[in-house]
């Protein structure tokens, strides 16, 4: 479980009173991929570049809070060194799959022609709360120390789109720079911000995505809930 704070009239006190008085944003963790994988872009031992291209990422939220996560990234350099090393291309999907949000575990890989696939799953990745999956990461944690400074940094895509979907019979509410679409949230680089100096999208999402059952009653209140009790800032 990811930890979550919720300001405190105490922190409000301390800043008016300049206490806080230094930067909080330069004390922030850097930005971080939702697709680590997606955002590939390293060499390896013997000097080959390994560097993705177009890719997309596909998050599915199953009704018993686990998470996996499904990457095809389109190689702009070293599949054939991939393709060639198995325990190199295993290697450097785990890596990469770290370098994300997720908390990745029983990552798989393999190369189809110039393309890689890297499925792991994330069993960390929401919190449960009156038969609702709240989905936390998209929201970067805050200290867990009161008057702290720092915490995870922002998101940005990483991929060229990626998709937060819920598991058969369910479907997922919450906030997406384009419109959600049979259950679905949908982020893509067209429909995101402008891209920074290094072509990064960054993703700003202020309430947290909720999986529920699409027959679900009061499925409305009880998504409001699930992130009240998960901590979320509503």
């Amino acid at each position: 479980m990811r930890p979550r704070t919720i300001a405190a009239a105490a922190a409000v006190l301390l800043l008016a009173a300049g206490i806080a008085a230094a930067p909080t944003a330069d004390a922030r963790a850097p930005p971080t991929p939702i697709c680590g994988v997606c955002d590939l872009d390293r060499t390896t031992p013997d000097g080959t570049p390994v560097v993705a291209g177009e890719s997309e990422l596909t998050v599915t939220i199953r009704e018993n809070g686990s998470t996996t996560w499904e990457a095809e990234v389109d190689l702009a350099a070293g599949s054939d060194a991939l393709a060639a090393n198995g325990s190199l291309r295993r290697t450097v999907a785990s890596e990469a799959a770290r370098d994300g949000i997720a908390e990745p575990r029983d990552v798989d890989s393999r190369i189809d022609g110039d393309t890689l696939f890297v499925d792991y799953r994330d069993p960390n990745a929401t919190e449960r709360h009156l038969g609702v999956v709240v989905f936390t990461p998209l929201t970067p944690a805050a200290p867990s120390v009161p008057f702290a400074i720092g915490g995870e940094g922002v998101r940005y895509l990483g991929a060229d789109r990626v998709t937060v979907r819920g598991a058969s019979g369910w479907e997922v509410r919450g906030d997406a720079s384009a419109a959600d679409s049979d259950g679905r949230l949908v982020w893509t680089r067209e429909a995101g911000d402008e891209p920074d100096d290094r072509g990064r999208v960054f993703v700003d999402v202020d309430r947290d995505p909720v999986a529920v059952e699409g027959d679900a009653l009061l499925a409305g209140p009880r998504a409001w809930i699930g992130r009240l009790l998960t901590g979320d800032t509503l």
